[in-house]
């Protein structure tokens, strides 16, 4: 007896949708590279059977992607395409005091990772901006003792996110980069909403605090990924 089931849905892909997967094929694969012009909508009409109310809408989906760009007068050209641009537009969704747990294990993943990777690959250049970012990070943190002021300690907030980007810049990996600035955004929101907390805090643990990311930029310098890791795991546990 043959047992009943249910019919699996066939969905269905709109023309729109298939237009644009299409046109970002070609884009991945290499035959419209960044800085290339696409052709007019009619000819990508033509090319694959469509109207042209299509592809126009096709291309506005790839443009709210940051996929392609149009320039007034000249066409549509293919983008550099960055994440950070999609995922700024969703930031606010996840400023909630719920989701602060979310992002700070997620910070704690990727200046993690980050932090190894510019041990092994940080070019010199690279290092010596990072020295500039920790003699800033310095200068705030002993102006921020001095004076014990709300504008002092967001700039030391500034400053400390000038040198952990930096960190994360010199993992040369660009999604780990794009993805941190939305959560260092978030995260900045967040001590700024926690000020009087932190500013006790910096107070009382004094240059120890300070003395982690003189050691962590020291690890960094000596590709010493153990005392990399040993050091950010200690930034991020205070």
């Amino acid at each position: 007896m043959q047992e009943n089931q249910t019919p699996m849905k066939i969905e269905r892909v709109s023309i729109v949708d298939q237009v644009g997967e299409a046109i970002k094929q070609k884009i991945l694969n290499g035959s419209w590279q960044v800085g290339d012009k696409l052709p007019p909508e009619a000819e990508i009409a033509q090319m694959y059977g469509v109207n042209r109310l299509s592809v126009r809408m096709a291309l506005q989906k790839l443009i709210t992607l940051g996929v392609i760009e149009t320039r007034v007068g000249e066409g549509s050209f293919v983008r550099d395409f960055s994440i950070y641009s999609v995922l700024n537009e969703i930031v606010d969704f996840y400023a909630g005091e719920d989701r602060m747990k979310d992002i700070n294990q997620m910070r704690r993943i990727i200046e993690n990772e980050s932090a190894i990777s510019a041990s092994r690959l940080a070019t010199d250049e690279e290092l010596v901006t990072l020295k500039q970012y920790l003699e800033n990070y310095s200068r705030m943190f002993d102006q921020s003792m001095r004076e014990d002021t709300d504008e002092n300690f967001c700039h030391l907030v500034d400053a400390d996110f000038d040198f952990h980007s930096q960190i994360v810049h010199m993992s040369h990996n660009r999604l780990f980069e794009e993805i941190y600035f939305m959560v260092q955004k978030l995260v900045t929101k967040h001590i700024r909403s926690l000020i009087s907390r932190r500013r006790y805090f910096e107070m009382s643990a004094g240059a120890d605090y300070l003395k982690m990311h003189e050691d962590l930029c020291t690890g960094i310098c000596m590709h010493d990924e153990e005392a990399v890791r040993r050091t950010i795991d200690a930034i991020l546990d205070v």
